[in-house]
């Protein structure tokens, strides 16, 4: 009969770190500068996401065997409308009496149901932008819209409007297949020349036709 001796992992006595409260008085770089003099700076601590500020009371962690001092929390600020929190790779939310800005190199919103934005006013600003959608539905009372080149390509184009005003300089227009205009009553007026060429023409009328000018040439 073998007797077994229970393998006991001693660990070293925990060292007497105390810790302090102290006043931002200032901020170089990375570091926290302070009016504890046992304590005059100190850098975030991992776990405190929230940035300290000039003037926060701040709870300090003080240096101890190499380790340098660290805040760990803020207790106190005299402005408690303001927050600045930042993340790991540089991502910070910032919050005042403003509202909450939103700083990433990149950020992606994923949601596996419904995504809604609700705003007075929703402006957006980007060098490039592209969509991807199956299916898209706006209303809109006003819409303006301002570019300098547009191309777009559909399979099928349908438009209800109630009255279209288009200004331009000079149109182009080409179709392959058949251009069919159907319509009330039809007006064209041409300041210049007005030319028509096609392989048959064909005009019917079931009324009155006039055709006035200087010179008619037929044939």
């Amino acid at each position: 009969m073998h007797s077994t001796t229970p393998l006991i992992q001693s660990l070293p006595a925990a060292a007497d770190t105390s810790l302090l409260q102290a006043r931002i008085i200032g901020i170089v770089g990375d570091t926290f500068l302070t009016d504890t003099p046992s304590c005059p700076g100190a850098q975030q601590a991992f776990s405190c996401l929230i940035t300290p500020q000039v003037a926060d009371l701040v709870l300090l962690s003080p240096a101890h065997a190499g380790q340098p001092a660290y805040v760990l929390a803020i207790l106190q600020r005299t402005d408690p409308q303001q927050a600045r929190l930042v993340l790991p790779g540089g991502t910070q939310l910032q919050a005042d009496a403003a509202g909450l800005q939103l700083h990433a190199k990149n950020l992606s919103l994923g949601s596996q149901d419904t995504l809604s934005l609700r705003s007075g006013q929703l402006d957006i600003t980007a060098v490039s932008a592209q969509t991807r959608i199956t299916h898209w539905q706006g209303w809109f009372d006003t819409l303006q819209a301002h570019a300098v080149s547009i191309q777009y390509g559909a399979k099928t184009l349908s438009a209800t409007l109630g009255r279209l005003i288009s200004r331009s300089i000079e149109s182009f227009r080409s179709v392959q297949g058949l251009d069919e205009t159907r319509a009330g009553r039809s007006s064209t007026v041409v300041q210049d020349h007005h030319q028509l060429q096609a392989g048959h023409i064909t005009a019917r009328a079931t009324g009155f036709v006039k055709i006035d000018g200087q010179k008619i040439d037929l044939g």
